[in-house]
């Protein structure tokens, strides 16, 4: 756990007198057990004077519990003590966490019952100086403040075991989220980062859109340590999608209205509160991340929960599908692919524990950096995949993906949740698009689409919602190199046998069908590239059973030369019933 350069993890206010032989005891315990080191006053060495030492301690921490009590404002001391981590909280993010223990939160927010008659004694006592009103003063608008972050109330768990348990894994979780992120020390601020953090002062809402591992949940995390102990709740809600699949929306939603309210959360009380639960977030200034959500039912369950949050609240929601964030966002951020020096860097990490390659791998770690396109997952899986490899190992691996097309199984893993989520027709004009038309004219690929039966206008522009592809700035279709071959992988999957797989661009497999007579009635697509050396004859017969056939293509690509001869029979058109492209 102590990966950081301060001292303490927690620091822990508390009145002695109330709790330190009970609840505070075993919160200190159970931290404990948890590895975190947390600070309380009776770790003081004899002959510290107290003051100054606890306000060390209290900087030195990232963060504090403070564990409200009958008689927690009856302590000067207490009082100085919130004072100062309210200070700290306000000037370096500190973070502060208050728990009310057997205490209603309001008495400590608006200085009620023994609160009350704790501040009518100072005030008694300290009437005669003007310096020690102001400090009542201060006292009451810290008390006001801490009670009015979200926090823990001991009244609502059926004892002290549960609740301490309860703020235990809170403090695991922001303290992770306050260790230094390992890609942020790589390559500092880069420029998505620092753009969304720009955003953030003046965008109350903003959607991250991108790619699969394209780095959104990361970008999410940098924003969200570095900004959540400003705000009076916070939420951070991983896996929407995943866990809403496996457990459904109400679940989920009740996830994040315990996470905000610190509470436990039945399934009758997403409707039963919402009201009261809108009502309060509004009066908040509240930070939440929904992160990878790719489905327009889970947001709109989880933007009704949550209803309209106040002005000064923040609202980051991480997706694949661009359509998703339709309306529930003010501004969206498409999550750009990293630029050359530090895709090398992260790489380099994973696959010599360094910022930079080793000598005498320079040359083939650039070939695996350009591999990955950019795409940190992709960077990430190539390092850790090479990792104290011999070059023979890489030429071999690289060649494989450059030369053959073969993917990276984890890469794949990640890339194809997109393409699982499409419909079947989809899923055949991405496949159509990664083999016959990347970098080809929309207008033209649509017409060509709508020929073979898609309704190609809405699906390009759901292909696009969902980052599988793109349309350049002059009106051209493009892809990814990672997604194309994610597409390869796909049909290569689909029979071991080439002549029974639905599309064919290898110049060695289109050799082998069509020069042995393998084709088959699953064969859709064909497209030669004649820039390779090859000598071909071609008999009738090869395309005999080839019923389904819509594309067949020859081309030279641009700037190349041809290098390849095929040898066609005089009148193969008999054979295509449904061929509706030929060049």
């Amino acid at each position: 756990m102590r990966i950081s350069h301060k001292k303490y993890d927690v620091f822990i206010s508390f009145r002695g007198e109330d709790t330190r032989t009970n609840f505070t005891a075993q919160l200190h315990q159970a931290l404990s057990d948890r590895s975190i080191e947390s600070y309380i006053d009776y770790n003081l060495v004899k002959g510290d004077e107290v003051g100054p030492a606890l306000t060390k301690a209290i900087d030195d921490s990232h963060m504090s519990l403070v564990v409200f009590s009958k008689d927690y404002a009856t302590s000067k001391w207490c009082l100085d003590e919130l004072v100062h981590i309210l200070q700290c909280r306000k000037l370096n993010g500190h973070v502060v966490i208050p728990v009310f223990y057997n205490i209603d939160p309001s008495h400590v927010r608006h200085q009620k019952e023994s609160y009350q008659m704790a501040f009518a004694r100072f005030e008694r006592e300290l009437a005669h100086s003007k310096s020690h009103v102001d400090k009542v003063s201060e006292w009451k608008a810290a008390l006001n403040l801490a009670a009015n972050i979200s926090g823990w109330d001991s009244r609502k768990y059926r004892d002290d075991t549960q609740v301490i348990g309860n703020i235990v894994e809170d403090v695991l979780q922001k303290l992770a989220l306050m260790y230094p992120n390992e890609l942020k020390d790589i390559v500092k601020v880069d420029e998505n980062s620092e753009h969304i953090e720009l955003l953030l002062k003046t965008i109350p809402r903003i959607g991250i859109w991108g790619m699969s591992g394209i780095g959104k949940t990361t970008i999410a995390k940098q924003m969200f340590s570095k900004n959540f102990a400003h705000y009076d709740n916070v939420c951070f809600l991983e896996k929407i999608s995943e866990d809403s699949e496996k457990f459904g929306p109400i679940y989920v939603c009740n996830q994040l209205l315990r996470e905000l309210l610190k509470r436990e959360i039945t399934a009758s009380d997403v409707h039963g509160l919402h009201t009261f639960i809108t009502r309060r977030l509004f009066r908040k200034k509240v930070f939440i991340v929904l992160d990878d959500v790719n489905n327009t039912t889970q947001l709109d369950d989880l933007c009704r929960v949550l209803g309209d949050l106040g002005p000064n609240s923040r609202l980051i929601i991480t997706t694949r599908d661009r359509h998703t964030l339709g309306g529930k966002v003010d501004e969206i951020y498409e999550v750009k692919t990293w630029k050359l020096r530090d895709s090398l860097k992260l790489f380099s990490l994973r696959a010599f524990k360094q910022d930079h390659p080793l000598k005498g791998y320079e040359r083939v770690s650039e070939r695996a950096v350009e591999c990955a396109g950019g795409v940190p997952l992709a960077l990430e899986v190539l390092g850790s995949h090479f990792h104290s490899r011999k070059q023979e190992f890489w030429e071999s691996e690289l060649n494989l993906y450059e030369n053959k097309g073969e993917a990276f199984p984890d890469i794949q893993k990640v890339l194809r949740t997109s393409y699982n989520g499409l419909s079947w027709r989809q899923k055949e004009m991405f496949l159509d698009i990664a083999f016959f038309f990347k970098g080809e004219n929309k207008d033209i690929v649509t017409r060509i689409l709508d020929a073979f039966g898609f309704n190609a206008t809405s699906g390009i522009e759901i292909l696009e919602d969902k980052t599988l592809i793109t349309i350049s700035n002059n009106d051209r279709i493009q892809m990814h190199d990672l997604l194309q071959k994610m597409a390869f992988d796909i049909v290569r999957e689909e029979y071991n046998d080439r002549g029974k797989r639905s599309r064919l661009r290898d110049a060695k497999d289109i050799c082998d069908v069509l020069g042995n007579n393998k084709g088959s009635d699953a064969i859709e697509g064909i497209i030669f590239d004649l820039s390779q050396k090859v000598d071909i004859h071609v008999q009738a017969d090869a395309f005999k059973l080839m019923h389904k056939l819509r594309f067949l293509k020859f081309h030279i690509p641009k700037g190349k030369k041809k290098l390849g001869t095929v040898h066609l029979p005089e009148n193969i058109m008999p054979f295509f019933d449904k061929l509706k492209y030929l060049e």
